[in-house]
């Protein structure tokens, strides 16, 4: 009788990474004490092209512009470290512009990867009353550079 084997080849989630990339060449700095990461929501919107000609009385669809989306990850407060200090830099405003920092986010799960063009809405703590203190990051994502999926 043969050894049992899955049916499938199942990924652990451990191990997924977030990055944020700044300047010209940028500098890659890892975000740390994770907790669940979910991949940046791009489902393109719908564009209706049902026009006189469509076949079989139905419509016609096409996709259209990929949404600029809100993207928020949960951390553990790892106070002072290297993605903490750039996470608070790139929440700040610009002192003359008001405007906030673009910069690469990149995210990793499960092997694949994406890479898009962002700025930092919030980083704020989120305490439970009997957990640990949470960072929460929300970053708008833009254009997508780089997409390894």
């Amino acid at each position: 009788m043969p050894a049992p084997a899955y049916s499938i080849t199942p990924k652990l989630a451990h191990g997924a990474t977030i990055r944020v990339g700044r300047g010209d060449t940028p500098t890659w700095t890892p975000i740390t004490g994770l907790q669940n990461v979910e991949w940046p929501d791009r489902m393109p919107s719908d564009l209706d092209i049902t026009n006189q000609s469509s076949p079989g009385l139905a419509e016609e669809n096409a996709p259209g512009l990929l949404p600029a989306t809100d993207f928020s990850i949960d951390m553990l407060l790892n106070d002072g470290s290297a993605g903490d200090t750039a996470l608070t830099a790139l929440n700040a405003r610009d002192g003359t512009t008001g405007m906030k920092e673009l910069h690469l986010l990149e995210v990793g799960v499960g092997g694949k990867t994406i890479t898009c063009t962002a700025y930092l809405k919030d980083y704020k703590p989120v305490g439970n009353l009997k957990g640990n203190v949470l960072m929460r990051a929300t970053w708008r994502c833009m254009a997508t550079v780089a997409n390894a999926a």
